[in-house]
């Protein structure tokens, strides 16, 4: 008779003898992997599903991959927090949110630490990105030059005002006024 779905029965199924069976190629660019081994391949060490970033896209997040978010944008113990803090783990490649020109670029970013901004035309607008924290010595731009969506910048570190290796992340809109980074990159970047 009939094996009802859930009755507890186990369920079989026999390939006729002139089945047949293909090599599936690969060389078409495809390719199966473990989030987690994407994150090791991105040099990242503390991933998480918080985002999930399209490398393709003309604005992606500044982690290859999703990483935790410990601090958000607003009112937190010691004031105004203007950017989100991003936690990928100590090391990690930070890399530009979409194309752009290198504002500022430098070691001595006072509260900053290792920082970097760069100016983004999007939309027609003028919109500014800021990593601050980064490692000393793992700058990879400098002051005028131009950058494409993806570029590393520097690696993810704990210079400035920090406490713990962290990326944090600004999002000013016309150049100067902070705006919630993850609302900002969830519209814009997906995810």
């Amino acid at each position: 008779g009939d094996v009802a779905a859930g009755d507890g029965q186990i369920q079989a199924y026999v390939a006729p003898a002139e089945a047949t069976s293909a090599v599936v190629d690969r060389a078409d660019g495809y390719s199966a992997t473990t989030y987690a081994k994407m994150a090791a391949d991105s040099g990242i060490t503390n991933p998480s599903n918080f985002y999930v970033n399209d490398p393709t896209a003309p604005i992606q997040w500044p982690f290859a991959v999703g990483v935790p978010i410990t601090y958000g944008f607003g009112m937190r113990e010691g004031g105004f927090h203007e950017g989100a803090d991003f936690v990928p783990g100590e090391g990690s490649p930070v890399q530009a949110i979409a194309d752009g020109t290198v504002r500022i670029a430098t070691e001595q970013g006072g509260a900053f630490g290792v920082t970097v901004l760069i100016d983004h035309q999007i939309d027609g607008q003028l919109v500014s990105s800021r990593y601050g924290h980064m490692q000393y010595g793992s700058l990879q731009v400098t002051q005028g030059q131009h950058v494409k969506v993806g570029q590393f910048l520097g690696r993810t570190g704990n210079t400035g005002r920090s406490f713990g290796a962290h990326t944090h992340v600004e999002i000013l809109q016309n150049g100067t006024t902070p705006i919630d980074p993850i609302a900002w990159l969830r519209q814009h970047a997906g995810g």
